[in-house]
């Protein structure tokens, strides 16, 4: 078995039995807000927009291991292209000295390596760019609502994408068992005139690792010489970690 996967699953049972911990030192305490806020790095749309791929990488709180985790996703279906994501957590010895940039480094590039063939398969090809951002560091800022253009000039006709995030309350028996109230989100795109849901949970996913926290983070948009323009929306997540809340990014894609 891989180091990566094994060591995940230890963390698994690890976890499980210090969840009640640590959601009183991580929630609970308003000092205890460190955790792990993951890097993002975005490939970008492919060169007709029907595919996007990001990455978030950082170390793990709690053990200081490397991670990468790479996101290939349909913009039609809003889904996943299989086998991706692809994750990788690399176990490392500190006793014996290391670099933890290196280290990160090496993950990302094994990780990149995995993931080669389905980002050339769907021609990832760094197309897009960000037209808002809204990051947790912005403390004067709307977490939940943004209004942007999605492009320059607008043409004739094309409006601003006003999104709009609304959390609300969701049980997970699992996570109200470790203490953590967790919550889920609903968010709404207008634009045109017209008004789409485009998120609207309606139970937490385990892989969200016990939600309690969401924030529209960023717009990134693209517009294809042939075909409708897409867009790919961040959202900014914090959910139950090993010393405060740990922050990832849920991406919602499509068409504009």
């Amino acid at each position: 078995m891989p180091n990566g996967l094994r060591f995940t699953r230890t963390i698994d049972r690890v976890l499980v039995c210090l969840l009640p911990v640590l959601a009183f030192i991580g929630i609970a305490t308003a000092s205890a807000r460190a955790g792990d806020t993951a890097e993002l790095e975005i490939y970008g749309f492919s060169s007709h927009g029907d595919f996007f791929a990001f990455e978030q990488y950082g170390w793990q709180d709690g053990s200081g291991f490397p991670y990468s985790e790479i996101f290939v996703l349909d913009v039609r279906t809003d889904s996943w292209v299989k086998p991706s994501p692809f994750r990788r957590v690399d176990e490392v010895d500190e006793e014996n000295g290391y670099d933890p940039e290196d280290a990160l480094a090496e993950t990302r590039t094994l990780n990149q390596k995995a993931a080669h063939a389905l980002l050339d398969k769907t021609s990832i090809f760094g197309m897009g760019k960000t037209v808002a951002f809204n990051p947790a560091t912005e403390l004067g800022s709307n977490p939940y609502h943004i209004k942007v253009a999605p492009r320059l000039p607008l043409l004739a006709g094309e409006t601003s994408l006003d999104l709009a995030l609304t959390e609300f309350p969701l049980e997970n028996a699992e996570c109200a068992g470790y203490g953590v109230e967790t919550k889920g989100f609903q968010l709404t795109m207008t634009a045109n005139g017209v008004t789409r849901t485009l998120n609207n949970d309606t139970s937490v996913p385990k892989s969200r690792r016990c939600p309690f926290s969401y924030r529209i983070e960023r717009v990134f948009t693209f517009y294809p010489e042939k075909g409708p323009a897409v867009f790919a929306i961040f959202v900014q997540m914090e959910s139950l970690g090993f010393e405060g809340p740990d922050r990832r990014y849920l991406a919602i894609t499509g068409r504009l």
